[in-house]
């Protein structure tokens, strides 16, 4: 090897050297326990539960439990914790919450609030981020950043979020750096103004909070397949082709079974591999039904006319033979349903949790003044058994159930 070849190569393997790690890849694992922590962000996706639910859902055969350990206007040394003491007794708080919570996997989001203290504090929520990592690595446990939301301008009277959003930026580059460091995934969220122009939203669609700061059900909602996506929830394909002319059928994302076919009547029994996504939460921008992910039915061969499409007896589409055969949406029926109940049994179990991990009575319970109530400390382990009874319940409903859909002519 001549020396210009052996100078070559060191500095190859020097730039390979200098070049930052590839974040790891995190797929949920049968019985992973998944802790979520950070500061509103996170504490709020426990009254919406659309995060958990599209990863509860997303493997029904798996056994996912989750616990939400956000605290409002948190960071990472858990100042908000501290309650009535120390700054430092609250980042022990932290540490001793997710422990008790027995983790398997932890994602992680903060930054926002370390933010407000511009770029002179960076250094110091540089070695505060890696303070709590190094704390939460003695629990085995997975890791996962996720970068904190940006604020959205929604014009006066409220304030213009360019500045904030600047140092944001250069926080996220700060837990984009340390996950890279430390070979863990990160996750950043997309930027809640794409072209950061400094101008006021102009598209409801891209209005995610009701206040610039806090993000509204549709922003959770728009939030949550982009950080499932990085936990293992791709995109999947529903859809269904049949042909009466040819007495054919497809499937993509479910079974198709039990088929009857005629020129003028269909009848098939889908027994899908996952729930749907859930579908946009009511009051959401209109348009909101074209951002989720589509279900599609086509029918083929069909004499000319309308069709109403039934599953399990409820019409959940009516389109000529024209639109059937070119494809047709499903934004309702069984399926959804059942997706939206599961959510809503996840949150009752958040719920419970809350209750069990931050009574409202702490003060009387635990802390200074527990000589007054302190007796009644022995009632919050009874949340455990409720909340074991709603995680069976959820398990039950992340398990798709059977639908039998008919096709006929319209009335």
């Amino acid at each position: 090897m001549t020396v210009l070849c052996r100078f070559t190569l060191v500095i190859l393997l020097l730039a390979v050297m200098a070049a930052p790690a590839p974040a790891a890849e995190l797929e949920l694992r049968d019985h992973d326990r998944v802790v979520l922590l950070g500061a509103t962000f996170i504490e709020r996706m426990q009254s919406y539960g659309y995060l958990e639910t599209a990863l509860t859902a997303r493997y029904p055969h798996r056994d996912l439990t989750f616990r939400n350990l956000g605290w409002s206007a948190d960071t990472v040394g858990g100042v908000s914790r501290a309650v009535f003491g120390k700054p430092e007794d609250g980042f022990k708080r932290l540490v001793h919450d997710v422990a008790l919570a027995k983790p398997t996997v932890i994602v992680i989001a903060y930054g926002g609030n370390e933010a407000y203290d511009g770029k002179a504090e960076e250094p110091a929520f540089r070695a505060g981020l890696n303070h709590l990592l190094d704390a939460l690595n003695t629990l085995q446990a997975r890791l996962v950043l996720v970068s904190p939301p940006e604020r959205e301008n929604l014009g006066p009277p409220l304030p213009d979020p360019a500045e904030y959003n600047a140092s944001l930026r250069r926080y996220m580059g700060v837990v984009r750096e340390v996950a890279s460091e430390r070979k863990i995934p990160y996750i950043e969220l997309p930027p809640i103004a794409p072209n950061h122009s400094g101008a006021p939203l102009a598209d409801p669609l891209d209005q995610l909070t009701n206040d610039g700061i806090h993000r509204t059900p549709y922003g959770h909602w728009r939030a949550a397949p982009v950080i499932a996506a990085e936990l293992g929830h791709k995109a999947r394909v529903w859809r269904i082709d049949l042909d009466v002319s040819k007495i054919l059928y497809d499937a993509t994302g479910t079974a198709v079974s039990a088929v009857e076919m005629s020129p003028q009547h269909v009848a098939f029994t889908a027994s899908d591999t996952t729930l749907p996504l859930s579908p946009p939460p009511r009051h959401s921008p209109a348009g909101a039904y074209r951002l989720a992910p589509t279900r599609i039915v086509r029918v083929g061969g069909l004499p000319p006319g309308a069709y109403e499409l039934s599953a399990d007896g409820e019409i959940v589409a009516r389109a000529t033979a024209e639109s059937w055969a070119k494809g047709v949406s499903l934004r309702r029926g069984p399926q959804f349903q059942q997706v939206e109940q599961l959510r809503q049994e996840i949150i009752s179990k958040n719920e419970l949790f809350f209750y069990r991990h931050r009574p409202q009575n702490e003060t009387y319970l635990f802390l200074f003044r527990k000589h007054e109530q302190g007796n009644n400390a022995a009632e919050i382990p009874q949340f455990d058994p409720l909340i074991e009874k709603q995680e069976k319940l959820i398990a039950q409903l992340r398990v798709p159930k059977a639908v039998r859909y008919e096709l006929k002519r319209a009335p």
